[in-house]
């Protein structure tokens, strides 16, 4: 297959009853030049016989690679590995995107001198919830071209953001495969690229964020224990003081929380490490 201008990437796990906004938004959508690539993180529901017919019918290239339960970052790692985008974007199963996106996000790369988008690595947008409520603060301006880590840290633009970014680079910048964990803080990946790389962000909606289930009233985003997450966490910890402790002068706050949550990850860590050896040794036996 030729490449096309974007790979929308969907990470799943038993998310059959909500995955189908990805697929309907991407319908929708005015620019047709991408592909879909769903990596299935062993979902036990009928996540399979749904894509396989969505793919039999849309009108753009459905790929789909299933996994043994590891996570969305070696999902991630996968995806990043089989894309045939020039753009890497990827959309949770439970969100979608307004009709306009992809052409909007095609259009605000285009407006970035040709001269200095080697400088840039890619573009980001704002995202509002179901009710049309944005989440998480807007950009300063607009176009607002920023790293990562100056906007997290120096001008404190947090909360959920969505952003198209160049598939070479993200190929040179994957997820660490930390053992016994299924989870790795997207920070580690996001901020390595800030080092090298600044994005045009402009003050647009270009994802949907869904915060409940309309039926339970439920989080999709389920909180993940510690048990399962510390590896992951210590990981990113680490990292985080390794190369971003400069600017805890301008934001201590993620700071003050990893220091809080090192020695308590790291004691899980080593507990759960013991208990796999334990495990592995009577095994043996």
């Amino acid at each position: 297959m030729g490449q096309v201008l974007f790979t929308v990437f969907t990470p799943t796990y038993n998310r059959a009853h909500t995955i189908h906004r990805v697929f309907d938004s991407l319908r929708a959508q005015t620019l047709r030049d991408f592909e879909w690539l769903v990596v299935d993180d062993g979902s036990t529901d009928n996540t399979p016989e749904l894509i396989a017919d969505w793919a039999r019918t849309a009108d753009f290239p459905v790929r789909y690679f299933r996994q043994d339960h590891s996570g969305k970052h070696i999902a991630h790692n996968l995806a990043v590995r089989e894309a045939h985008g020039r753009f890497f974007l990827a959309l949770d199963s439970d969100d979608a995107c307004p009709a306009n996106a992809l052409e909007r996000i095609a259009h605000h790369w285009e407006t970035i001198p040709a001269s200095e988008r080697s400088l840039f690595c890619g573009v980001g947008g704002l995202c509002a919830d179901q009710h049309g409520v944005i989440v998480g603060r807007r950009y300063p301006k607009e176009p607002f071209d920023v790293t990562q880590r100056e906007r997290a840290y120096v001008y404190r633009v947090r909360g959920e953001k969505w952003q198209a970014t160049l598939t070479e680079i993200m190929r040179r910048y994957p997820f660490p495969e930390v053992r016994w964990t299924n989870f790795v803080p997207e920070g580690v990946v996001w901020y390595q690229i800030a080092k090298t790389y600044k994005e045009r962000c402009v003050n647009e909606v270009l994802r949907i964020y869904y915060q409940k289930d309309a039926e339970t009233g439920q989080t999709f985003s389920s909180n993940r224990d510690l048990w399962h997450t510390a590896p992951g966490r210590l990981y990113y910890y680490v990292w985080l003081f390794r190369n971003d402790f400069k600017f805890c002068i301008f934001s201590p706050e993620p700071f003050i929380k990893a220091a809080v949550m090192l020695p308590i990850v790291t004691v899980i860590t080593a507990t759960r490490l013991c208990f796999e050896s334990f495990l592995t040794a009577k095994g043996r036996l």
